[in-house]
C-alpha cells in the first residue's frame, strides 16, 4: 500500500502522528492513530492509488476538536471554501484534499484500501473522477460508522482470522460507498469478463465448500453462460483459472482452520473439501511447502 503523503504549507510545524495499533495486508492498511498539532495550519493530503476513510474516535485525554479545528475541501471541485469535517470522512483516490486544522489533538481510525486488490471488488469499475463532493467530508451513515467502529475494535484486539474478517468488513464498506457515490453501474461482459454479480455468485458457491455442487455446468447455468465462456470469462476477470481459484480457496480455508487447535488434521481435511487426510496433507505440502502439522506448529509458535 502507498503511504499517505502529508505536507504542511502554512505552518513550520507539521502534525505529530503516532500509531497505536495497525493491521496491514495486500489491499488495505488500517491504523489507530493519534494526531497532535501544536499550532494551526493547512496541509495537503495525497493518497495516490488508495482510498481513505476516517472515523474520529473518542478519547478521554484527547480534545476531539470542534468544527473550527477540522476543516477541509477538495481542490478543483468547485469548493472554494473550507467546510467542517464530520466524524466520518472519505477521500477517494485521485483527488487533491486540503486540511485546515487548529492547535488540537485527535484519535482516529484511518483506513487505506485499494478496491482493485480486495477480492470480488476487482470486478467493478471504480471511477472516482469528478465524483468528489462536500458530502464526503461529513458522511451521515450509521451503517458505515458501525462498520468502522467494528474495524477499530478488530485492529485494537485482533481475533481469529482477523485479516479475513477485516477484508470482509472493508468490502462491505467499499460497496456501501459505491452505492452512495458511483451508483449501481456494473461491469458487464462486453469486454469478455464476468459481471460483478456473476463473479460474486461463482465465488459464493466455491467458497461454500464441499457441500455444494461445484460442477462447471452448474456454475455456468447460474451465470447464464456456456461452460467454455464461463471458464474464459473467469480467467479474464480474475487472472486465475476456476480450478486454480478453487484449489487456492480450499488452501486458505485449511490454513484458517489449522489455527484452531481443537480440530484434528482429518477434520480440517474434510471441512476443506478433501476426501481424506492423506490427500489433504499431500496437496497442502505441495501448495504451502509444509505439512499441515508443521504449518500449525509454526503458526501457533
Amino acid at each position: 500500500m502507498n503511504p499517505i503523503n502529508y505536507s504542511e504549507y502554512e505552518s513550520e510545524h507539521s502534525g505529530d502522528f503516532q500509531t497505536e495499533a495497525s493491521l496491514y495486508q495486500k489491499g488495505f492498511d488500517i491504523r489507530l492513530e493519534h494526531a497532535r498539532w501544536s499550532c494551526s495550519g493547512t496541509a495537503s493530503v495525497e493518497i495516490r492509488n488508495s482510498c481513505l476513510i476516517r472515523l474520529r474516535l473518542p478519547a478521554d485525554d484527547f480534545n476531539q476538536g470542534e468544527s473550527e479545528h477540522n476543516l477541509g475541501r477538495f481542490s478543483g471541485r468547485g469548493m472554494r471554501h473550507f467546510k467542517p469535517l464530520g466524524q466520518l470522512l472519505f477521500i477517494p483516490h485521485g483527488t487533491e484534499f486540503h486540511l485546515k486544522h487548529g492547535a488540537c489533538q485527535q484519535k482516529a481510525l484511518i483506513c487505506l484500501f485499494d478496491t482493485a486488490a480486495l477480492g470480488a471488488l476487482a470486478a467493478y469499475h471504480w471511477n472516482w473522477e469528478e465524483c468528489a463532493n462536500e458530502s464526503m467530508l461529513n458522511l451521515q451513515s450509521p451503517y458505515l460508522q458501525a462498520s468502522l467502529q467494528r474495524l477499530a475494535e478488530e485492529v485494537a484486539a485482533p481475533g481469529f482470522a482477523s485479516e479475513l474478517h477485516t477484508e470482509c468488513l472493508l468490502t462491505s464498506i467499499a460497496l456501501d460507498l459505491r452505492r452512495e457515490f458511483l451508483g449501481t453501474q456494473d461491469s458487464g461482459d462486453a469486454a469478455g469478463k464476468l459481471s460483478a454479480r456473476q463473479l460474486a455468485l461463482v465465488r459464493e458457491l466455491v467458497d461454500a465448500g464441499p457441500a455444494e455442487d461445484l460442477s462447471l455446468q452448474r456454475l455456468a447455468d447460474i451465470c447464464a453462460l456456456p461452460v467454455r465462456k464461463l471458464s474464459v470469462y473467469f480467467k479474464n476477470t480474475t487472472g486465475k483459472t476456476l480450478r486454480h481459484y478453487a484449489a487456492q480457496t480450499r488452501m486458505n480455508k485449511a490454513m484458517a482452520l489449522l489455527a484452531d487447535q481443537r480440530l484434528l488434521i482429518k477434520q480440517v481435511a474434510y471441512q476443506s473439501g478433501f476426501q481424506n487426510a492423506a490427500a489433504f496433507s499431500a496437496a497442502f505440502r505441495k501448495a504451502v511447502g509444509l505439512t499441515p502439522e508443521e504449518f500449525r506448529r509454526q503458526r501457533l509458535g
